[in-house]
């Protein structure tokens, strides 16, 4: 008889003990017994045999490969998660693949590089991590694409990272044009039946190249040689739930351990990856763009969003017969429902957040738990007159077409955007220019590469750059970069800003490098490179045992004498209330990675979730 340590995956259920009575290999996937059902676990170790009785294994014909195992045991130890949750985002191999068989060497035309990507390529070659620091528009899908064929003529396959909203169909016609059925795109939209037939074909070693969000680095993809971070800047790259891991960290760690190559690029890279790469002389920088096209800035100084300057570009260009895209960090008509009497804005019921207002179908949702209710015509606490602050996408489009009649004129946000298809159908009418002016929120500035967007319009950055986040200026500033990108990529451009804060970007319009520079010097000994955040975050129905539960996690950290661990702040979270649960939250400071985890050990178990390296602070 045999008995092995199991985790029970995707349950928050303690390590188990079982039998069997045939010997077992670490990582293997089993049939385990739990209460009244069967649950797929992993085998972690076999163990002595238990003074109880176990119940018996059953073995499959899957298993997790050893870099497989190395990374959930990171992701186990450095995001203080458990094991089965870890483990639970992984998908297995079979036994019965071709995996084990190097797949045979391919060789594709390439397209031509001019002498700028040449010299980024050697360079990217020449390192086994490297970040290529590229301007919008400056080429670097091309580079990726000769990456990638290099790696398919070693014999070796691929994994290219994007964030979600980045998996366009551009990008997927761009890179199918290339490689053909050896390729393959993940995302969030893919039907499951869509899903089994692209693991299948991962299993029998079709797929040569993976491309896709996040969870396209937990997927069973074999002899991997090239690992690609398109957009490492993007906070799509870290989980907004348990495992809160951050793919682009993970990926680093797998490549370093597996000597896997590796490259990130982004044309506004985070501050942090540039400090690292920084230090290693590991960053190429690419200026420019491959089309040699000039982008002119004008600034609106006003926080009216349909200021009369703003309209007046728009119609112009309009008139000119090119395409613009809007920006706006707010979706829905409207952000906030006001009462001009009592001052009273109309909140969720389950959360302390302003109801969003939408008119197309005359409600009132919340974007945390998606409460909806109606509009109410008067203030419900004093019945005074209700006004509308903050404008949204479906607002501003709404009056827009009242400004330009014959324009065709679409949102491009959560609410519009529902499905793939529609997300394909969109962009493919933007495209062949059935469509005007794209208006949008986040969406807007990833995957768009049309030549006759002349355009760009930037409103509402100052709500991002006087946000309450360490990153304000650099998500404010990055955005800006990345909304200019799309404007003016073959031929000449306009962006258009609308801020109070004029001085603030164009001290950096020449060169994003600069701002990274100042940045490094403004979070010296305060936050991230230069030290390690843990936000500890406790949330209960019960608003008094949340607080008691704070309370007793704080009695519970350990005191350092050396000044290690830093309590930066704790209390009532910025956010109060989200689904009829209160909320608290702790943030720890540490320049010691090692000791900031030794001091959440003992709290790993309490009815708390802990989030190394925290980009949300709601």
């Amino acid at each position: 008889m045999f008995y092995y340590l199991v985790a029970i995956l995707k349950q928050k259920s303690p390590l188990l003990i079982y039998a069997s009575t045939s010997p077992l290999e670490n990582g293997t996937i089993v049939q385990a017994p739990l209460l009244k059902s069967t649950k797929n676990a992993v085998v972690l170790k076999p163990c002595p045999k238990p003074s109880f009785e176990c119940k018996f294994l059953e073995s499959t014909q899957e298993y997790f490969s050893q870099n497989q195992i190395n990374l959930a045991e990171f992701i186990t130890s450095y995001y203080c998660t458990s094991r089965p949750l870890a483990y639970g985002i992984f998908t297995p191999f079979k036994k019965n693949s071709t995996a084990v068989i190097p797949p045979k060497s391919l060789d594709f035309p390439m397209p031509s590089l001019s002498p700028k990507q040449k010299k980024a390529l050697d360079f990217i070659n020449s390192n086994q991590s490297s970040l290529l620091f590229g301007d919008t528009g400056s080429g670097k899908t091309e580079i990726y694409i000769h990456l990638l064929s290099q790696t398919l003529k070693q014999s070796k396959n691929a994994l290219l990272l994007m964030p979600e909203i980045a998996l366009t169909p551009q990008m997927e016609k761009r890179l199918t044009a290339v490689f053909g059925d050896i390729l393959a795109f993940w995302h969030s939209k893919l039907s499951a039946k869509k899903r089994k037939e692209i693991l299948q074909k991962i299993h029998n070693e079709e797929i040569r190249i993976l491309a896709g969000a996040r969870s396209s680095l937990f997927l069973p993809l074999a002899h991997l040689g090239l690992i690609i971070i398109d957009e490492e800047h993007d906070d799509a790259y870290k989980s907004t739930s348990a495992p809160r891991y951050n793919a682009r960290d993970i990926a680093l760690y797998l490549a370093k351990e597996a000597n896997i190559k590796i490259l990130l690029g982004s044309a506004t890279p985070l501050t942090t990856t540039y400090y690292k790469f920084h230090q290693t002389q590991s960053i190429f920088r690419l200026k420019g763009t491959y089309h040699k096209s000039q982008r002119q800035f004008l600034f609106c100084h006003s926080s009216e969003e349909s200021h009369p300057f703003i309209l007046e570009n728009l119609k112009e260009n309009f008139q000119n017969h090119k395409q613009s895209i809007v920006f706006l960090p707010t979706r829905a008509n409207f952000k906030h429902l006001l009462c001009s009497t009592c001052g009273n804005n109309i909140q969720c019921p389950n959360c302390s957040v302003s109801m969003s207002l939408h008119s197309k179908d005359s409600s009132l949702k919340c974007h945390y738990c998606h409460y909806t209710s109606p509009i109410p015509k008067l203030c419900p606490l004093c019945g005074g007159t209700l006004n509308s602050l903050r404008i949204g996408t479906q607002e501003f489009a709404k009056n827009l077409i009242k400004e330009l009649p014959k324009a065709n004129i679409t949102c491009f946000d959560r609410d519009s955007i529902t499905t793939q298809k529609k997300l394909t159908q969109t962009l493919k009418d933007f495209n062949r220019h059935t469509i005007d002016i794209l208006v949008g929120t986040q969406m807007l500035s990833k995957g768009h590469d049309y030549h006759n967007v002349s355009l760009s319009v930037a409103l509402g950055l100052d709500y991002i750059l006087k946000g309450s986040d360490y990153r304000s200026r650099e998500k404010a500033l990055s955005l800006m970069f990345q909304l200019s990108g799309r404007s003016g990529r073959k031929e000449n451009g306009k962006v258009l800003i609308q801020t109070l804060q004029e001085d603030f970007f164009k001290s950096y319009l020449s060169d994003y490098e600069v701002f990274l520079q100042e940045e490094l010097n403004f979070r010296q000994h305060l936050y991230p490179p230069f030290v390690r955040l843990a936000l500890i975050k406790i949330s209960h129905k019960n608003q008094e045992i949340a607080l008691k539960l704070m309370q007793g996690i704080l009695t519970t950290l350990p005191k350092n004498k050396e000044n290690l661990i830093e309590i930066v702040g704790y209390g009532i979270a910025p956010i109060e209330k989200i689904a009829n649960k209160w909320r608290y939250v702790i943030l720890l400071r540490s320049k010691n990675s090692k000791a900031l985890h030794q001091a959440l050990l003992p709290i790993k178990d309490y009815p708390c979730e802990i989030d190394i390296d925290p980009i949300d602070f709601n």
